[in-house]
């Protein structure tokens, strides 16, 4: 009797998350209908020409190789920015903020049962990145007919969805408590996530790099996939047991994180301030972009930020040491223009502005569903737009000013040349965020791969510019009149499309 009642009661908890992952793999199935020609066309062009590309770069440059240290921290900076990139979304998955499984919680559905769905979702997405990373090996000129990958791959897909589902619901639990000592452990636990995952990945991606400490086990990784998959188990167990004991108290702060971010009193603009730039319309948006972007309403803010203030460092280190050729002293203002050093400030520039630039798919994402709103305001096409070409705009304006000011104070830029690159920098800040808002409606249903577009036709066009300033100008002056028109019929197709 005891045996009939024990299995009666797993097949209770089985039933709803099997209706939890069929509704989500229906959602699914209606969301790819409905946005089929952008992953039957826009997914495949995007996706063939970034791998035509690196492929290309890879070829023609294979003196560029990194030592196992440098590759490995690589890849953990990569890991980290797949966590924190998906807080957000883990922890609607989780909670079910804005998500039709929230009908769930009215049943009686034990925590395990959300906390398993989330974790199948999150695997589901894994499984990509997988796929991503077996893609960067064959493009490294690694072979796919490895035995030690089908052990591999599982164990990297299985470790991001733990450290996902891990980060969301201590992200929630600390917004929630503040609670420092859980959170100290909750880093530290990521922390050596964050290390095996990125073993994980040279080991796929490139296991040449792999450091001589990692490689046990006759060169098969044992070590590093046992333990990767006892470090899973290990949270797994941690992450259902403070799940089930913080749920009920953790729901109402979650959905008040994801519908309307915390209650701040912030004062970066005001919607008076935004009038005198742009039309009242446009600016009461701007205003309520600007106000969302400051107050986090997603974990991409901290990871564009960070990357952001990244590239500063990275500037830093690479002007302060002998990593640059000196150049040759030249008191010609048009020559001074391609110093080393003056070139490595224009490429942190560009790089600055495009990984801020690249929030703005992510805000349209976030607030498709309430579209309508814009709609029943009265605004258009061209008003929407507009909002999002100054949000691109004004999100990047610290890069210039912080990327200028970090090279000019290592001494390494002439002090003739000082203001002149101050003004290149603006100026690669203004093509390239305009360049970049005018395509945040490009492909909304898509914020990852409209991120890769922007960010390949943002970098392509600020790169080409940091080389040769003039060459902006005729883009500037010739090709953005039509792109201005297509990013205002795109984004009047979305408001048309909200009210069917």
């Amino acid at each position: 009797m005891r045996a009939e009642a024990e299995a009666t009661t797993a097949g209770e908890r089985k039933r709803p998350l099997l209706l939890m992952v069929g509704a989500a793999a229906r959602d699914g199935a209606r969301w790819a209908r409905r946005n089929l020609y952008a992953l039957v066309v826009l997914t495949p062009l995007v996706a063939g020409t970034s791998y035509f590309g690196l492929g290309r770069l890879v070829e023609d440059h294979p003196e560029v190789s990194l030592t196992p240290g440098q590759s490995l921290a690589c890849a953990v900076l990569v890991f980290c920015a797949l966590v924190a990139l998906s807080l957000s979304r883990a922890s609607a998955e989780v909670y079910h903020v804005r998500r039709p499984e929230f009908l769930f919680d009215t049943l009686p559905v034990a925590a395990d049962t959300h906390l398993s769905a989330a974790l199948l979702v999150r695997a589901t997405r894994g499984i990509v990145v997988a796929l991503v990373a077996l893609v960067a090996r064959q493009i490294a000129g690694g072979r796919l007919a490895e035995a030690w990958l089908a052990v591999a791959v599982p164990v990297f897909v299985i470790l991001l969805a733990v450290a996902q589902v891990f980060a969301a619901v201590g992200w929630i639990h600390w917004g929630h408590r503040r609670g420092r000592a859980s959170a100290g452990v909750a880093l530290g636990a990521l922390g050596l996530c964050a290390l095996m995952g990125g073993l994980l990945i040279l080991i796929i991606v490139k296991p040449d790099r792999v450091p001589a400490w990692a490689q046990v086990g006759g060169g098969r990784f044992v070590g590093v996939t046992g333990g990767a998959l006892v470090l899973a188990a290990v949270l797994l167990v941690v992450v259902r047991r403070a799940h089930e004991r913080w749920r009920a108290f953790d729901m109402e702060y979650a959905r008040r994180l994801r519908e309307g971010g915390r209650r701040r009193r912030w004062r970066l603009v005001t919607t008076r301030v935004l009038e005198r730039l742009v039309a009242p319309t446009v600016a009461a948006q701007l205003a309520r972009d600007l106000r969302l972007t400051v107050r986090a309403f997603s974990s991409a803010v901290y990871v564009v930020a960070g990357v952001a203030a990244l590239w500063v460092v990275a500037l830093v280190a690479v002007l302060t040491t002998d990593v640059l050729p000196a150049g040759e002293a030249s008191d010609d203002w048009f020559a001074a223009t391609w110093l080393p050093s003056v070139l490595a400030v224009k490429f942190a520039c560009a790089f600055s502005v495009a990984t801020l630039g690249a929030l703005v798919p992510v805000l349209v994402a976030y607030q498709l569903p309430h579209l309508w709103l814009e709609r029943a305001t009265g605004a258009t096409g061209a008003q929407v737009w507009a909002t999002k070409l100054w949000c691109a705009r004004l999100v990047a304006a610290p890069a210039p000013l912080v990327v200028w000011a970090a090279g000019a104070l290592t001494g390494r830029v002439p002090f003739f040349y000082v203001l002149p690159l101050l003004a290149e920098c603006v100026w690669l800040w203004w093509l390239m965020s305009t360049l970049m808002g005018l395509f945040a409606f490009e492909m909304p249903e898509q914020p990852g791969l409209a991120i890769v577009l922007m960010l390949v036709l943002g970098l392509a066009l600020g790169l080409g510019t940091a080389l040769m300033w003039p060459a902006g100008l005729t883009l500037y002056a010739f090709g953005l009149r039509e792109l201005s028109a297509r990013g205002a019929a795109r984004a009047a197709y979305r408001l048309r499309k909200e009210a069917e």
